[in-house]
């Protein structure tokens, strides 16, 4: 079972750096755009649903006032 796992391991990396197969005709540049476009999306995600949090945090009260 390890052989078997192994053997098809070393298959698909091969396939995978194999020159005729890696080269897809797509520069490094766009890659790196669309992670910058992701991480910037996650960012300003992640700020909304803080900004949201905190603003509901703040309407919680402090003090009972019991009648």
């Amino acid at each position: 079972m390890l052989l078997k796992l192994v053997v098809s391991a070393s298959e698909k990396l091969r396939t995978l750096t194999d020159p005729a197969t890696r080269d897809k005709g797509e520069g490094p540049v766009p890659h790196v755009v669309m992670i910058f476009i992701m991480a910037s999306a996650a960012v300003l995600v992640g700020g909304i649903i803080y900004g949201v949090a905190r603003g509901w945090a703040n309407n919680v009260p402090t003090t009972v006032n019991l009648p």
